[in-house]
């Protein structure tokens, strides 16, 4: 707790506070970060599939 009082001392409370704060917040934007990451990841292997040919798309259009 001395060690709070101090900082908030020497450096001011709003200070101390956005500095907790951010501490807190890093783990967070760390999973954030992974979890985004995996997912384009994810997104990217399901948009490699091969495309629809030109020839494809008339015959599934003629079964409509």
């Amino acid at each position: 707790m001395e060690l709070w009082l101090n900082a908030v001392g020497e450096y001011g409370l709003t200070t101390v506070i956005a500095f907790y704060l951010l501490h807190r917040m890093e783990k967070k934007l760390d999973i954030l970060i992974h979890t985004v990451q995996s997912k384009s990841e994810s997104l990217a292997s399901i948009n490699s599939a091969p495309p629809v040919l030109e020839d494809d798309e008339d015959y599934y259009q003629s079964l409509q």
